[in-house]
């Protein structure tokens, strides 16, 4: 099994736990390591981006990519908005 593919089951599995308990998560892109991602690095996306970005077809074997659940608060918000500014930052920097 591929590393994408390890990493697309693992996301779909958290996906199902979030679900199942009810726990409202964003998914942040880890990707300063990837040139293929590197712009979404810090960026919160749902779970029909992710798939949607990491669909298997088109992401190259030399994807280092991580992905990272981000608790969210009852208004959508980060419950932890320093790491996800932290990362932006990183981008930018």
């Amino acid at each position: 099994m591929s590393p994408n593919e390890k990493r697309l089951q693992k996301v779909l599995r958290d996906e199902q736990s979030v679900n199942r308990l009810g726990i409202p998560v964003k998914y942040m892109c880890l990707s300063l390591m990837c040139e293929h991602h590197k712009s979404l690095h810090g960026e919160l996306l749902d779970i029909s981006e992710v798939m949607e970005i990491y669909k298997l077809e088109s992401v190259p074997e030399d994807c280092r990519c991580g992905i990272t659940q981000i608790l969210m608060d009852e208004t959508g918000n980060p419950r932890t908005p320093e790491i996800v500014e932290k990362a932006k930052s990183q981008a930018r920097g």
